[in-house]
């Protein structure tokens, strides 16, 4: 079967000592990036870059609209679906909605991975006809994984960190949202310890809030073509208000903040951020599991990896 078929068979889970040196269908990250693929990053490390402007960057990139594709065939999910919203002081005061799936069949309190969607997406994208998150996730559980539910909210086109419009989506997510989850008793959701998942936006937002958390309060990440600029001359507004920014939010430099939290990243060869992405992941000690095959930033790839993120999320929630 495909890797672009829906209902491929999930892979037996990988013992805990191969989580971080796999080696699959995809290629693995090796230390021979080193010095090629870290001199790029000095331009990112100095402290008084005062003279740089960024540039703009193509009228649409890759993480700003979702290219056309054939929506794969719909599998129908036993698992509900719950939403609500709240106004949040950290999104301005805005009404700022949530959605959380907890797999059917399962009663009791859950771990949580809290899913970041991507620009132009929201709190209901990951659950929609094309990823279809809840899904995995209850393939997963229905083969007789320890279960755990997704949790995800709105914040718009905010990138995850404070904004000059007086928006902090990761604030939002840390502050409101985690203590809102935990109070709702109906929910029944354990947040003391942690998963996170993003892809695109997101995939930037879930490192930036991992390495704002830490382990053990964050039991492991995995991305998806994480929106990542590695040149701070190359970075658009929409991630970005400035140079002072962009230098107070990169995750270059901030590789330390993972050496205890086990990261899958999975990112096409064709991706926009494929580049960047590898640049970053060079300068992770240990290092993470990085996979790659053929594909771009689109739905199809993104869904083609989650049955290998939700086994990894799993495994590590349960530990």
């Amino acid at each position: 079967m495909s890797r672009d078929d829906l209902d491929m068979p999930l892979r037996q889970p990988e013992s805990p000592e191969h989580e971080r040196a796999r080696v699959t269908r995809r290629t693995l990250l090796t230390a021979g990036l080193g010095i090629a693929a870290l001199s790029g990053l000095a331009a990112c490390s100095g402290d008084e870059p005062t003279e740089v402007e960024p540039r703009k960057m193509e009228a649409r990139a890759a993480d700003d609209e979702l290219p056309s594709e054939t929506t794969p065939p719909r599998i129908e999910s036993d698992a509900p679906l719950i939403t609500g919203s709240f106004r949040s002081a950290k999104m301005a005061g805005r009404e700022t909605r949530w959605a959380v799936a907890r797999p059917a069949g399962v009663s009791g309190q859950l771990p949580v991975v809290v899913v970041l969607h991507a620009l132009n997406t929201n709190e209901k994208s990951i659950f929609g006809s094309k990823l279809e998150m809840q899904t995995v996730v209850q393939q997963y559980v229905d083969a007789g994984n320890p279960p755990f539910a997704l949790a995800a909210a709105d914040v718009a086109r905010n990138y995850y960190h404070a904004r000059a419009d007086g928006t902090d989506g990761a604030a939002m997510i840390l502050d409101e949202f985690l203590p809102m989850l935990a109070a709702n008793r109906e929910l029944e959701l354990s947040t003391e310890r942690i998963g996170l998942f993003g892809w695109s936006m997101g995939g930037y937002g879930a490192l930036r809030l991992g390495a704002m958390l830490g382990a053990p309060r964050v039991a492991a990440i995995a991305v998806s073509s994480p929106a990542l600029w590695a040149d701070p001359r190359n970075f658009p507004p929409r991630a970005f208000d400035s140079l002072a920014d962009y230098q107070a939010n990169s995750l270059f430099g901030q590789q330390n903040a993972f050496a205890r939290i086990p990261l899958l990243i999975e990112i096409g060869s064709s991706d926009q951020f494929f580049t960047y992405t590898r640049q970053w992941a060079a300068g992770l000690h240990p290092p993470a599991a990085f996979g790659t095959s053929a594909g771009g930033h689109t739905n199809r790839y993104w869904r083609s990896v989650l049955p290998d993120q939700v086994a990894f999320l799993g495994r590590n929630l349960a530990r």
